[in-house]
């Protein structure tokens, strides 16, 4: 069993690093109760304050935390704005050990505002503030990012059956990443209902409770966002839930479907649907869960939980403005041909950005350098960091900054390689 485990981390280190599973979930409203740095459950040592890539945006930028009670849990929002730090300020060390140039509770910039709000949602099993490039670049860019801290940030446990981890292990290896990550989180998935059951709700509390907060004169956002434009971007799980509930793609269920696609049981959950679930089934309909205000998406790596005669269909139905970045390493990213069915099959202007050399974990810096997960990582895909983390906070910054600002000069940035480390740049619809 020790064996069969430690050959399938080897090779699902990045793929299933934000899709973790949970056996019992635990609730709290106690603030403390979801933080500290790790994968899910598993606590890991942070890195030894290491630096990230610097900002590219005119602002600069502050960093601050707010905890709500939502349904009996505590629920985190971080907040990264322009900002007006003190002179000789120390900027914010993250979770995971990660410094850039945010500092911690500085005041507002209100000098430009109110500022578009981009709504964050980090990869299952990933902290709140493991994204410190790209979240502070898009702020320093004069946006709003709101990255929420989910019910299974810190919560995640690896499942113990071992039939699934022999599956994972050998769809890892043939490059069915999305399949592999499933299997070896059978428990989580089976448990939360491909996370229909709390991700969605999340997402919107958050983006409802930052509104409330720009109503609220005792708020430090009071006036300081643009609630009429929104954006949305998300990493791996996060993605997905970005096209659901930011691109309006539905999920349907009138279609035929076996009885194996049905078995909310059936124990190689890869083969069952989200229609097998009472989430989906207690859903008003397939576009329950989009979310109108949201103007422009990013998934980042996104996988999916639709099978694949209806995610061309589904992904049809995304009109607003998407941009698909992701990496290009085959064992160790989202599977390739999901991200580009849905590129290709978006009504709306579409974008696709293939960073070289590049894995799952490089948008998330804090688990990229991880003394524990980085350790495990290729060198070609460590190597070169700065680089490659400057062509996501390139696009993402031009997408943004036409699509929710309407800044018309960021057109030519979206229809130019702005490196050789952009292994692939398409757009369709634009």
């Amino acid at each position: 069993m020790a064996l069969i485990g430690r050959s399938v981390m080897e090779l699902l280190t990045v793929a299933t690093a934000f899709l973790s599973g949970v056996s019992a979930i635990a609730t709290s409203c106690d603030p403390s109760f979801n933080t500290g740095f790790g994968l899910g459950g598993a606590t890991f040592p942070p890195a030894a304050n290491v630096s990230t890539a610097d900002p590219l945006g005119p602002y600069q930028v502050g960093v601050s935390f707010e905890t709500y009670c939502f349904q009996g849990r505590g629920v985190t929002l971080n907040y990264w704005y322009p900002a007006l730090p003190a002179a000789g300020s120390s900027p914010y060390v993250s979770a995971g050990g990660i410094v850039g140039k945010a500092v911690k509770d500085a005041p507002v910039d209100s000098s430009d505002g109110p500022y578009p709000m981009i709504l964050f949602s980090p990869g299952l099993a990933a902290v709140d503030d493991a994204y410190y490039f790209y979240t502070q670049n898009l702020a320093s860019n004069g946006f709003v990012v709101v990255s929420v801290q989910h019910l299974d940030a810190r919560n995640a446990n690896i499942t113990t059956k071992e039939f699934a981890l022999i599956l994972a292990a050998i769809d890892a290896a043939a490059g069915n990443t999305i399949d592999a990550v499933i299997e070896e989180y059978t428990d989580f998935f089976r448990e939360t209902q491909y996370a229909l059951t709390y991700r969605p709700q999340e997402i919107e509390f958050a983006i409802d409770q930052t509104v409330q907060s720009t109503k609220n004169s005792s708020s430090p956002w009071y006036g300081i966002i643009d609630t009429d434009n929104i954006g949305m971007s998300g990493h791996s799980l996060g993605g997905f839930y970005t096209n659901i509930v930011g691109g309006g793609m539905p999920i349907y269920c009138d279609y035929l479907m076996t009885p194996i696609q049905l078995n909310p049981d059936y124990p190689i959950l890869s083969d069952v649907s989200p229609c097998a679930f009472p989430a989906r089934k207690n859903m008003t309909g397939p576009f329950a869960l989009h979310d109108s205000r949201i103007k422009a998406i990013i998934p980042l790596a996104a996988p999916t939980f639709l099978t694949r005669t209806q995610l061309t269909r589904s992904a049809a139905q995304i009109s607003i403005p998407m941009m698909t970045i992701t990496g290009d390493n085959r064992t160790s990213e989202t599977t390739a041909w999901v991200q580009r069915d849905i590129y290709e099959s978006a009504a709306g202007p579409s974008y696709w950005v293939q960073v070289k050399d590049t894995n799952h974990y490089l948008v998330a810096d804090s688990y990229l350098m991880s003394p524990v997960l980085g350790a495990s990582m290729s060198a070609s895909d460590k190597a070169n960091f700065l680089d490659k983390a400057a062509v996501y906070m390139t696009y993402s910054g031009a997408f943004f900054d036409y699509y929710v600002k309407g800044n018309k000069t960021a057109f030519d940035t979206l229809h130019t390689m702005s490196s050789s480390f952009v292994k692939e740049l398409g757009s369709r619809n634009d």
